[in-house]
């Protein structure tokens, strides 16, 4: 499962809609820890073709988790996620549960978008140099289920707090927007460097060198109950397009929308799927709407324990 949900042909787009967890009004606590859209959400590159690379300063919230071995000095890329503010990341709880046996999630990749190049170009301009952080601790979802994978979301405290630039900026997280939207109304654009180009044969390694962007169709949850039947409300699904999909090494990033404001604003975490990219069967994401009050609930504390790991 862990290496079901990396990038196939562009490879994911994000989950997003709704889910209700609770009113607005009632996630002022949370409001006052993230940034305001104008500083969140914002896409200077904006433009959306779906299964191509983005431009250098596209999505600049998407991030790539690193992982290392407990011996040795060895690194990998193992999952995707999205920067909510200057010091905390959303991914996926099965991203730090699922991992090799003897490997630890211990940094965050910032700023990426070339894996290959040192210093990332187009057409003369170049991107600011990608910045590593540590991983200062990070909270998994207590009612996790590995087996259904349900609850699929954790939250890292980065080390440090992150400047923002034209490259490093962080989403919206949808506090204000209407929870009565139906998913199938929505399109979901999902961003990684999934296994497009060389494949899954080496795990932890992503098939893309470059960041790449799909736009995918939200679908019905009673719908998407035919492919996947014990989905549950926290869930949504997107997708069911021909080679438009997350795949492995998207597990974690994001899936978001630009809503009417101008503003780019997280749906869904890439969970899992059955294959990648394949006609008429959607991925599957956790519902951001559905853990607001849980984010809320880690954000000012993510307490260290062994292996930096928070289950309280």
């Amino acid at each position: 499962m862990y290496s079901q949900r990396l990038l196939v042909a562009l490879c994911s787009v994000l989950i997003l809609t709704v889910a209700a967890d609770g009113d607005a009004t009632s996630h002022n606590s949370l409001k006052s820890k993230l940034p305001r859209p104008g500083v969140c959400g914002v896409n200077l590159a904006d433009r959306i073709i779906g299964g191509q690379k983005t431009a250098l300063n596209a999505y600049p919230w998407t991030v790539l988790l690193i992982a290392q071995p407990t011996n040795g000095n060895s690194q990998s890329y193992s999952c995707g996620g999205s920067l909510i503010s200057d010091q905390y990341v959303l991914t996926a709880a099965h991203c730090f549960r699922e991992l090799p046996p003897g490997f630890n999630i211990t940094k965050v990749r910032l700023g990426e978008w070339d894996l290959l190049s040192e210093e990332d170009c187009v057409d003369g301009v170049c991107a600011d140099k990608p910045i590593d952080i540590d991983v200062g601790s990070a909270a998994i979802h207590e009612d996790y289920d590995s087996v259904d994978i349900h609850n699929d979301i954790a939250l890292i405290k980065l080390s440090r707090k992150v400047s923002y630039t034209d490259f490093i900026s962080p989403v919206c997280l949808p506090l204000s927007i209407s929870n009565n939207e139906p998913d199938s109304s929505k399109n979901f654009t999902v961003v990684g460097w999934g296994a497009t180009e060389r494949g899954q044969e080496r795990p932890g390694v992503f098939g893309n060198r470059y960041k790449l962007e799909v736009v995918v169709p939200g679908v019905d949850l009673d719908e998407c109950k035919k492919t996947y039947p014990r989905l549950i409300d926290s869930e949504l699904c997107a997708g069911g397009e021909l080679l438009k999909d997350s795949c492995s090494g998207d597990s974690g990033g994001c899936l978001a929308a630009h809503e009417d404001d101008g503003y780019w604003y997280q749906y869904g975490v890439v969970s899992y799927g059955r294959g990648c990219g394949r006609r008429d069967t959607p991925g599957v994401y956790a519902r951001v709407t559905s853990f607001l009050s849980w984010i809320d609930n880690h954000m000012e504390v993510a307490a260290e324990s062994d292996n930096n790991v928070d289950e309280s």
